[in-house]
C-alpha cells in the first residue's frame, strides 16, 4: 500500500512540475537564432496562454494556434501577409524551422524551441 502511495505521488508531483514548465511559456520574445540558418531584422513571437501564436518573421506577419498542450509544440500551418520584400533574409527557411519545432521549454530569459534537426532560441522581451 505504502509503494502505491508513493508511486502515485511521484505521478502528480511529476505532472505539476510539467504544468508549472508549460505555464513559464506564454510571452513574447524576439529571436536571438535559428540554429544553422541567418535571420535578417528582428523577428518576433507570440505565444498566449489558450495556444494562439503570432509574431512577425524576417518580413511577414503571421498567427495560427498551437494544436498540442504546452509545452508540446504543433505549430501546423501558419497563416502568413504576403509582403514583397527587398531583403528577406531567411524568410523560408525561418517558417520551415518554425513548422517543424515540436517542444518548448525556459532556460531563464529563453525560450528554446526544438525539434527534429531545429533549435530556435528566443529572448523573452522586456515590458
Amino acid at each position: 500500500m505504502r509503494k502505491l502511495i508513493l508511486a502515485l505521488s511521484l505521478g502528480l508531483a511529476a505532472c505539476g512540475a510539467e504544468t508549472d514548465e508549460a505555464a513559464q511559456i506564454p510571452g513574447e520574445y524576439t529571436l536571438i537564432a535559428v540554429e544553422g540558418v541567418e535571420v535578417s531584422g528582428t523577428p518576433t513571437l507570440r505565444i498566449a496562454e489558450d495556444g494562439a501564436v503570432s509574431g512577425q518573421g524576417p518580413c511577414n506577419l503571421f498567427t495560427g494556434r498551437n494544436n498540442a498542450t504546452l509545452p508540446a509544440l504543433d505549430l501546423g500551418a501558419l497563416a502568413t501577409t504576403r509582403r514583397a520584400c527587398l531583403q528577406e533574409g531567411g524568410e523560408q527557411a525561418f517558417f520551415q524551422a518554425l513548422g517543424a519545432v515540436r517542444e518548448a521549454r525556459r532556460e531563464g530569459e529563453e525560450l528554446v524551441m526544438t525539434g527534429p534537426d531545429v533549435t530556435i532560441r528566443w529572448r523573452a522581451a522586456t515590458q
